[in-house]
């Protein structure tokens, strides 16, 4: 018995790509992680071994390399170019998904001046865009920042929560509350600046996580992050956050003799509580992964 095909895809993932652009004396270093997925009718590949309809993955990576070669410019435009390439390439492929992760790095500052061509990695998170171009339908845009590592020494509390006969943990009024967060925001139309935004979006977010003094939960400041972006950025729809909560458990020195005035802390890297949610604009659905 052969049954039918459900649904598939495939494509290119892990392409890196470095780009250096040399205006003058002053370089432009650009590096780059490319994920590409192709949806479409490839039935005939899995049921009958007929290729004839699959665009090589070794293709998709030579379109990467061959549009970066006049230079990156916007990383939202170059997802774009390089899907709406795939989607003309592969007759097929109904939708053409290009996610780009830009690696930041910063130059290497010499007496308070950038050096001109050395760089070091910037921190802050990752800052990633998606581009799907869908067949007859455009292209859809969504932003994005992943591994924004952050902390908070105080300002956070945990209690009032629900007990069973597990519970063993202690409520609490002050505590830090660290996380690394991974966030994707839509917008209102592939024109927008999602570069910009790659930097802007993050920056209210943090501003907001460190003015949370009140926090009941990591949940209570997610929905205090989500509605600050929405707040500060019209063109953005949704925001969705990915939260795990890195415990910071306060260290027994009794018996070294010593007390521990919320001083020295014991870091569990697992397991580790995680807390995910989205904030939307009214009639506006969030893409979420679940």
């Amino acid at each position: 018995m052969s049954l039918p095909m459900g649904p598939n895809r495939y494509g290119k993932a892990g392409i890196r790509l470095a780009v250096v652009e040399r205006d003058g004396d002053a370089h432009t270093y650009t590096d780059l992680g490319v994920d590409i997925r192709l949806h479409g009718d490839f039935a005939a590949a899995h049921e009958e071994g007929d290729n004839a309809a699959v665009l090589p993955t070794d293709t998709m990576r030579g379109t990467c390399f061959a549009l970066a070669r006049d230079g990156i410019g916007s990383v939202t435009g170059y997802a774009r170019r390089v899907a709406e390439r795939l989607l003309e390439a592969s007759a097929a492929t109904t939708a053409a998904v290009v996610e780009v992760t830009r690696y930041p790095w910063a130059r290497v500052l010499i007496d308070g001046v950038g050096h001109d061509h050395t760089f070091v990695p910037d921190a802050g998170g990752t800052p990633v865009v998606t581009v799907t171009a869908t067949r007859g339908q455009g292209v859809t845009v969504v932003g994005g920042i992943r591994g924004a590592r952050v902390a908070k020494t105080t300002g956070s509390a945990f209690s009032g929560f629900l007990r069973d006969e597990y519970t063993t943990l202690g409520e609490t009024r002050d505590r830090i509350m660290a996380t690394t967060i991974d966030a994707a925001w839509g917008v209102t139309s592939a024109e927008v600046d999602v570069d910009r935004l790659a930097a802007d979006v993050p920056a209210t977010v943090l501003a907001a996580f460190a003015g949370h003094d009140a926090s009941e939960s990591v949940q209570h400041t997610l929905h205090v992050m989500g509605n600050a972006v929405l707040d500060a950025h019209e063109e953005v729809t949704w925001i969705r956050f990915t939260l795990p909560n890195e415990h910071h458990i306060l260290s027994d020195l009794s018996p070294y003799g010593l007390d521990n005035p919320g001083r020295v802390f014991l870091v569990a890297d697992r397991p580790y509580g995680v807390i995910e949610g989205a904030v939307a604009r009214p009639g506006v659905i969030p893409d979420v992964p679940w």
